[in-house]
């Protein structure tokens, strides 16, 4: 399995090497900022004295729009405002001082209060680099693992309601790219049991995490749905193809070091039979108070 080595083969990773300034902010190669953005977010940063600004929400636009109009175009019409936070966006700017109450962060986190995606993050540098932060081999999950790193790490999180970021979704994107389903299986794979490795490894950073094994698991939980979620992306390939031809893809896969992710399964697997025990003992005891009647 591919895992994060520390070499700075990740064009990010490699960009953060070389960068010189105060703050670091990403771009996808086929997306946009606003105008403004990193002015705003510089200030908003100074201001604060935050070593993390947070974006809640972010413009998206299809290639189909961009046929019918320019960007600036659909800018002024405010048109298709995107989120993936499911609680409200915030009104206004909020500050988290301090990870001393990582609990309510992790709270945020896995009940959907904070984007995962890499644009949403507009950091320190000297933050980035002295607490070795980097991007992981994660084709599909990189983004997260690395705003958990701030969550966890951060002494000031400021998060504004600011739209920086335009989303420009297109069908050769490489998150679209799943015609191959044994080379899209892989990826997919690679993503989840790295994902459980490298989750890992940060959380055993935290005594925190040691003395509630419930938000790790937690952790772990929301990472698996977030992940299942990008299942979806090949669920129509996957349907024709025969489980037998599906199981020599499963095998090679898997290896052992993988011990987080089966742990989870191991726990995932008691939880659904201890659930099952619950409801047949109920339903034995409905059964037979019903015969008594």
């Amino acid at each position: 399995m591919p895992k994060n080595t520390g070499t700075p083969d990740i064009p990010r990773n490699v960009g953060v090497k070389f960068s010189r300034g105060k703050y670091l902010s990403f771009l996808d190669n086929d997306d946009l900022f606003t105008k403004t953005a990193l002015e705003e977010l510089t200030t908003l940063a100074e201001e604060h004295q935050a070593d993390v600004v947070h974006t809640d929400k972010f413009f998206s636009f299809s290639d189909e729009q961009l046929k019918h109009a320019t960007t600036e175009e659909l800018l002024t019409r405010n048109h298709n405002l995107a989120r993936y936070v499911k609680q409200e966006l915030i009104p206004a700017q909020t500050v988290t001082d301090e990870p001393h109450n990582l609990a309510e962060r992790i709270n945020l986190w896995v009940n959907g209060g904070f984007s995962w995606t890499t644009w949403a993050l507009f950091c320190r540098r000297d933050f980035w680099t002295s607490n070795q932060i980097e991007f992981a081999v994660m084709p599909l999950s990189g983004d997260a693992l690395a705003n958990f790193f701030c969550l966890c790490l951060a002494k000031k999180i400021l998060r504004v309601p600011n739209i920086t970021y335009i989303y420009r979704s297109r069908a050769a994107s490489i998150s679209h790219d799943n015609a191959d389903l044994e080379k899209y299986f892989h990826k997919w794979l690679t993503d989840l049991t790295s994902g459980f490795n490298e989750f890992n490894k940060i959380m055993s950073r935290f005594k925190f995490f040691g003395e509630h094994p419930d938000y790790r698991y937690a952790v772990f939980d929301w990472f698996f749905n977030r992940v299942l979620h990008d299942a979806n992306l090949f669920s129509a390939a996957y349907a024709k193809v025969h489980p037998a031809a599906i199981n020599p893809l499963v095998e090679k896969e898997f290896c052992g070091e993988d011990a987080a992710f089966a742990a989870y399964l191991f726990n995932t697997v008691n939880i659904q039979r201890l659930q099952i025990m619950r409801l047949t003992q109920e339903n034995d005891a409905l059964k037979k108070s019903l015969q008594q009647r």
